[in-house]
């Protein structure tokens, strides 16, 4: 199976995130537009995954994750990967909970290391993917509107667990189920 480990967006934020969606939809992009019900943030990419290894991955993730305190995210800014030249992705920054996201992500890396998913290369960068672009050769219109986008505090949301989730590709997009969810500590 296909698995990754995330923090999954509040409910009360897809609408706000589908209405800069749709403000960006209409430079017509080759984009492909993550459905708002899938938005999240991945603090961990595992691959694919035999199903006899899921108990120690559980095991090994709840660990990863026991003691860390809620905290919350505030949502703000555009931006792509990669950030100069042509785009693959478009997405949505973090503005507040940053150090705790990476706190929280490179806990997660450390833990599961001896289970044989390595490191990611590059730094860990919190980020809310809204698209993939498709084309990049048909984006002269999404690149000067992204230079313009002034786009302030989307919203904030508590971030109360970490994810365990599997990914399905389907022809009309990943469908992503919860295997796992483990909450954070509340502060005292």
């Amino acid at each position: 199976m296909r698995l990754f480990v995330a923090v999954n967006v509040d409910p009360a934020l897809q609408a706000p995130l589908a209405a800069v969606q749709a403000n960006l939809k209409t430079t017509a992009a080759p984009v492909s537009w993550v459905k708002p019900e899938n938005l999240h943030f991945t603090l961990k990419f595992l691959g694919e995954v035999p199903e006899l290894r899921l108990p120690a991955l559980q095991e090994t993730f709840r660990s990863s994750v026991a003691g860390i305190d809620r905290f919350t995210l505030s949502l703000a800014g555009l931006g792509t990967f990669p950030p100069r030249g042509r785009p693959r992705v478009i997405w949505v920054g973090v503005a507040q909970g940053v150090e705790e996201m990476r706190r929280l992500q490179g806990r997660i890396d450390d833990t599961l290391l001896p289970l044989g998913f390595g490191r990611e290369a590059r730094p860990f960068q919190p980020h809310l993917t809204l698209g993939r672009v498709r084309d990049v050769g048909r984006l002269d219109a999404l690149l000067t509107y992204l230079r313009g986008a002034e786009i302030g505090q989307v919203g904030q949301m508590q971030v109360r667990c970490v994810d365990l989730m599997r990914s399905k590709l389907h022809p009309a997009g990943a469908v992503y189920t919860r295997v796992e969810s483990v909450p954070l500590s509340e502060e005292i």
